[in-house]
């Protein structure tokens, strides 16, 4: 599961390792950001018209177009199985990807010595940028853009969790 995870780029910044060709807007959150949670407004990148991606910002927890309120259910992470059946994720597959752009995220491990968890910072070498892939979807009932990251089996749990972001 990816419940918190860092961010160290500008807007501007984003804009050209993208290479976006629409035309920056400019976010709230441009700031270095180091413990991002759910709920919060992030960034993200999603296919335009005509091969013009477009740089957007909206609540890092889903909320379906169909939605009549906020969701209760966690829905900052969409599990890779089933993403394509299940009600909440189903049509944001079909056409609503995205990319999330990150420096790093935090597992957590139970410390064997005193049942604490235990954070972990996974990052590229370097701190080099990378993506997580998502959804999106605007709900015009509730006036929110929000996004997902999507989130697959780890093939070695035993080294952080069982689930790792795509």
């Amino acid at each position: 599961m990816c419940g918190r995870y860092t961010k160290y780029l500008s807007w501007s910044e984003i804009h050209r390792l993208y290479r976006l060709t629409a035309p920056a807007e400019t976010g709230r959150n441009d700031e270095p950001r180091y413990n991002i949670a759910p709920t919060q407004d992030v960034p993200f990148v999603t296919a335009g018209e005509g091969g013009n991606h477009r740089l957007r910002e909206g609540r890092w927890w889903l909320v379906p177009f169909w939605a009549k309120e906020m969701p209760k259910a966690a829905m900052f992470n969409a599990r890779i199985e089933g993403i394509d059946t299940a009600p909440a994720f189903r049509d944001a597959y079909k056409s609503k990807r995205c990319l999330i752009p990150a420096d790093g995220f935090y597992e957590w491990t139970i410390s064997p010595a005193d049942g604490k968890k235990d954070p972990w910072h996974i990052y590229q070498p370097g701190h080099a940028p990378f993506s997580f892939a998502g959804l999106w979807a605007y709900n015009s009932n509730l006036d929110i853009t929000s996004c997902t990251i999507i989130t697959l089996p780890n093939d070695h749990p035993g080294l952080v969790g069982p689930i790792n972001p795509l």
